[in-house]
């Protein structure tokens, strides 16, 4: 009796949560007013966007990848995977081999080259990983089959605007499980809002013009508010504690004043422009215990490129281990 109660959940599972896979993807109700909105929206052609939806493919592994990101991992873990050997290492060539589009591009928009070369480092280890899904069979399966369906819907419809209006071929885009595209790994969303032909080629290209994807990345955090010559984390120490209840109240990582957290024990391990106003503290976990930092307002700005600490923190450590190589054997 309960094997065959087990069987039955096994297959009111896959009923659940493949209840389309017999029913041709372009077929489905959810996704034929979705064809039907961008129509009507946006101009596109139903039987067009009917034929290109029907060579969509079900990719069960993009769903399990977005329910396990990396960033669910402490933080050691996650520092030895991004901030390695191997990307400072590259990095330094990157920049080597790209330095004057970096130094125009913190002329244009006000971002070191270090955080520039990081980003792309842990994006794409400097171009070489890109992706190897299709763009539209990741954004339609996350779309259409996940919890987070608004979200991927708005970005699939940003990819169609985006394939129509830098005249790609929607089926050959490659990108990441997660659709972003090219060596930052945009969304289209903000590929669209951000991307520039920095080169001054006359078209975008992030998959391939190096040059095009160090100035998108400076645009985008400049315009994510990006503050010229201002610090992003510094170390903290934690003195007695005091601190647990900012932790019980579920504020230790609300920003405020230094004068407040001094208050509660935590205090940097050297000294900063208190005309900043607000800092922030990471709390961030190794194997035995926590590792603790002060974040300012460009420690945010890094995370409007992905929304978790974990990431943020490997971009500033990578681009400073970067800038530390880098002079070390400019006067080696």
């Amino acid at each position: 009796m309960l094997h065959r109660f087990f069987i039955f959940l096994v297959s009111f599972w896959f009923a659940s949560n493949f209840c389309f896979a017999d029913t041709p993807f372009v077929e489905r109700p959810d996704v034929r007013e979705f064809i039907q909105k961008m129509a009507h929206e946006h101009g596109f052609n139903k039987t067009q966007l009917k034929n290109l939806f029907s060579k969509i493919k079900l990719r069960p592994q993009v769903i399990q990848h977005i329910k396990k990101p990396l960033e669910k991992n402490p933080w050691n873990t996650y520092q030895m995977l991004f901030v390695n050997e191997w990307r400072i290492e590259h990095g330094v060539k990157f920049w080597r081999k790209y330095a004057d589009a970096l130094k125009k591009a913190e002329k244009v928009y006000g971002v070191p080259p270090a955080i520039i070369v990081a980003t792309i480092g842990i994006e794409t280890k400097y171009g070489q990983k890109t992706g190897e899904y299709r763009v539209l069979d990741s954004l339609a399966n996350l779309a259409f089959n996940t919890s987070r369906s608004p979200f991927f819907k708005k970005e699939l419809a940003e990819f169609l605007l985006l394939t129509r209006e830098q005249h790609l071929d929607p089926l050959k885009v490659m990108g990441s499980y997660a659709g972003a595209i090219g060596q930052p790994q945009f969304m289209p969303s903000s590929y669209r809002a951000y991307a520039v032909n920095f080169s001054g080629s006359g078209k975008i290209d992030l998959m391939n013009d190096e040059v095009d994807v160090i100035g998108s990345i400076a645009n985008y955090y400049k315009k994510n508010g990006w503050k010229k010559n201002s610090p992003v984390a510094i170390p903290a120490k934690i003195l007695g504690n005091r601190y647990e209840y900012l932790q019980r109240k579920n504020k230790i990582s609300q920003a405020m004043p230094s004068y407040e957290l001094a208050k509660y024990g935590i205090v940097p391990q050297y000294q900063f422009d208190h005309n900043i106003r607000k800092v922030k503290v990471i709390q961030l976990q190794n194997h035995y215990n926590n590792e603790y930092w002060l974040g300012f307002h460009n420690f945010d700005v890094i995370r409007r490129y992905n929304p978790n600490d974990l990431y943020a923190m490997a971009v500033y450590q990578l681009s400073a281990y970067i800038v530390a190589v880098k002079e070390r054997l400019n006067h080696g």
